[in-house]
């Protein structure tokens, strides 16, 4: 299944129209890339992007509240 998002203030590189750009991520393959609804503009997201390690939240990562008086 592909999953379709507009980005809001993106403009086209090739067209340059406004809020005509989409993010795309297909849930089978994980691609990513991004299209012009106007023009047909295509543009994947890089490999190296792809393939980079994200780093983790650490399990013990806790919010702590600080009371002024």
């Amino acid at each position: 299944m592909i999953k379709k998002r507009f980005i809001a203030g993106a403009s086209c590189k090739k067209c340059q129209k406004q809020d005509v750009i989409r993010w795309c991520k297909d849930n089978v393959s994980d691609q990513e890339w991004i299209e012009c609804v106007s023009c047909g503009y295509h543009e994947d997201k890089a490999e190296a992007v792809m393939a980079a390690e994200h780093p983790q939240e650490a399990a013990d990562s806790v919010v702590k509240i600080v009371q002024f008086k």
